[in-house]
């Protein structure tokens, strides 16, 4: 094998094997279908990752909302709350002016208050006197109503004059403002907390909790079912009543993702996905055409490469089948030289038609070997197959001859026509017949058969020869790239044979009778 050669095989040696590998991994992907599934498995995680957004998203605003409800909430609960104080300052003035009850003045004003802030159910004056304690309720449509106390009225931080207490009432959802608006006289409001913060007209996810020194006063509970709650809690600003209100707003699932919205972000991404593994696809197909283009004209070098080394080593037989056409024509040239001197013209006739057909004979022997190794692009035509067999074991038969090997060649009938590349095919039937030479180098009677005959729709060239024939484990992988049963061989004459028949529609198959036997299946054309 020529340097030139060996330089181009070795490095083809990376290229070729991991073509091997890529194509026969991404065989067994497709046919288990992965593409499919990477790109649903793509299409999940970033359908997960956009709902995950959009009920982030939809959080935060249901947050922002929450904050801007609970400030607006506050705001309404103190202006309330100052509203309570103001009445208590002008009720306790109208108190302190009338000595005597139940006053007239203070059943007015307390009418007045009640219609117009329904949320103070109650008007009362407590007068402490001497083992007794006296109520007189005002606001009612019958007048005011005069009732007595147990003497024990817990009077803590009422001690001095214009102390507010705000307590929890015995009422539910209430609370009272108990103010010393006079020596041993207090005056009492009674709030209804269901109707201090209106929360009737709320939205159903939104719920609020009102609290007096631990005592839950008002409670709304519109967030069953939620996924998440979120909450807002304060205090308020209002020294005589120190409330504490909660307020929490309830997501539900088709809150933080609605329906209308996941369905069109699903098939928005279901769209993307989709052209992001076109676009992989196409990639992936223009890398792949770009691989099989450059393999390709690495395996027109490497081809051309082997028919030059076969040459080379072809070249004392070729020598050998030349030097008989061109001996001849020296012959028949002194013949003829003779016969002109004699004034014969009859053997100068002859001599000069011998010439002619020796001269076509050698010439037709070195067209043959230019065509073999001038490394032409692969033309596919209809050709005879006899014609073609029989030419491209020309070259070989002197070379055979010169070692001494017999080659035998048989044909079963008509076999027509196929549709083949010559040269490549002429480089296919080399590459078999010299490794079958290589077999029977040293056996005795070293024979070498080639048979063609057709089969059905097809036409098998079976390539013979009594060597000791190919061992059990390597026959499997006698067409691997680079695997070798020769210490200087470097495996890729029988891969490279393969690929050559793939492009012609060909194959080729080994196995052992008797010795080696390989044979070329090729489609029949007219």
């Amino acid at each position: 094998m020529s340097f030139r050669a060996k330089r181009l095989l070795l490095g083809l040696r990376s290229l070729a094997g991991k073509r091997t590998i890529t194509s026969m991994v991404l065989r067994q992907l497709k046919q288990a279908g992965v593409f499919p599934i990477r790109a649903l498995a793509m299409w999940l995680l970033m359908s997960l990752a956009a709902i995950g957004l959009l009920a982030a998203y939809q959080y935060a605003s249901g947050l922002s909302a929450l904050s801007e409800r609970t400030r607006s909430m506050e705001m309404l609960l103190a202006e309330r709350l100052a509203q309570h104080d103001a009445h208590l300052s002008g009720l306790g003035a109208v108190v302190r002016m009338s000595a005597d009850e139940p006053s007239n003045s203070i059943q007015g004003l307390a009418e007045n208050i009640i219609t117009r802030y329904p949320r103070i159910t109650d008007i009362t004056t407590i007068t402490i006197g001497n083992g007794t304690v006296r109520a007189i309720s005002y606001g009612r449509p019958q007048g005011p109503e005069i009732t007595d106390l147990q003497p024990n009225l817990d009077l803590t931080g009422l001690e001095k004059f214009g102390n507010t207490s705000a307590r929890s009432a015995a009422t539910p959802h209430s609370y009272e403002i108990f103010k010393l608006v006079a020596p041993k006289r207090l005056l009492r409001l009674r709030i209804d907390t269901d109707a201090l913060l209106d929360m009737g007209n709320e939205a159903p996810e939104y719920s609020a909790t009102l609290s007096l020194n631990g005592t839950v006063l008002f409670e709304t509970s519109r967030g069953a079912g939620a996924l998440l709650t979120a909450s807002n809690a304060l205090d308020t600003s209002n020294h005589s009543q120190l409330l504490h209100l909660t307020v929490s707003r309830g997501f539900r699932l088709n809150e933080l993702s609605p329906p209308h919205l996941a369905l069109a972000l699903l098939a928005a991404l279901a769209v993307i996905t989709w052209l992001i593994m076109r676009y992989r696809h196409a990639s992936r197909e223009r890398q792949s055409q770009e691989r099989r283009a450059m393999l390709f004209e690495q395996e027109a070098k490497l081809a051309q490469a082997g028919r030059v080394n076969a040459m080379g080593e072809m070249a004392s037989g070729i020598a050998h089948e030349l030097a008989q056409p061109i001996a001849a024509m020296l012959s028949q040239s002194q013949a003829a030289k003779r016969a002109l001197a004699i004034d014969r013209p009859d053997i100068l006739e002859t001599a000069i038609d011998a010439n002619i057909r020796d001269a076509k004979r050698a010439g037709d022997i070195l067209a043959r070997m230019r065509a073999y190794v001038s490394g032409e692009p692969a033309r596919i035509e209809d050709v005879s197959l006899t014609e073609a067999v029989t030419d491209a074991l020309r070259l070989a038969e002197a070379d055979l001859a010169h070692r001494g090997i017999t080659l035998v060649v048989t044909q079963s009938g008509d076999v027509g026509t196929c549709c083949i590349d010559v040269i490549s095919f002429q480089q296919v039937l080399h590459n078999l017949v010299r490794n079958a030479a290589d077999a029977v180098a040293d056996r005795q009677n070293p024979t070498i058969t080639v048979d063609t005959r057709r089969h059905g729709d097809e036409v098998l060239i079976i390539v013979a020869d009594n060597g000791p024939g190919i061992d059990h484990p390597s026959l499997g992988r006698i067409f691997d790239p680079f695997f070798t049963t020769k210490t200087d061989g470097m495996g890729l004459g029988l891969p490279l044979s393969a690929r050559l028949l793939e492009k012609m529609n060909g194959s080729i198959e080994a196995c052992n009778d008797g010795g080696a036997r390989f044979t070329i299946h090729l489609t029949t054309g007219v």
